[in-house]
């Protein structure tokens, strides 16, 4: 549909669902390899910026493709068994107790650890990559 072309009202619609389905198979499949590319890229940054401690904790961070259709492809970022659980405690931080063990009838919380943010940081950087990825695939999709 260039700038020489006639074309009668009544067939636009149709003409516009053509140019759409067209450009709705690439603009699916750029999506999806961004989606994973997004999820690769969050993965590694995730990794980078973990507390090392251990570095147990570091090995364990991983993605998997949890749901794909012909529209669409999910990833999911998560931690391995069995230091997922440690994911929130790094995250928001916890009570440091002493006194505990068998035995100890008064427990005596002795501080706080500090929260890292190294996820929440890192997620948002990713979303908003993602979007200004989706939005360049549109625009380009011409």
């Amino acid at each position: 549909m260039g700038i020489n072309n006639n074309i009668k009202i009544t067939q636009l619609s149709p003409k516009i669902q053509e140019i759409l389905n067209k450009n709705a198979a690439t603009i699916t499949s750029k999506v999806k390899n961004l989606a994973k590319d997004t999820a690769v890229e969050l993965t590694k940054n995730t990794k980078r910026d973990a507390p090392t401690k251990t570095r147990e904790y570091k090995k364990h961070i991983t993605y998997k493709k949890t749901r794909e259709t012909s529209t669409s492809a999910v990833y999911t970022w998560y931690v391995k068994d069995p230091e997922y659980r440690l994911t929130h405690l790094i995250s928001k931080g916890h009570r440091l107790v002493v006194g505990t063990g068998p035995g100890n009838k008064v427990p005596k919380e002795v501080g706080k650890t500090k929260s890292n943010d190294y996820l929440s940081r890192n997620v948002i950087d990713a979303e908003k990559k993602f979007v200004k990825g989706v939005k360049e695939i549109i625009e380009n999709a011409n």
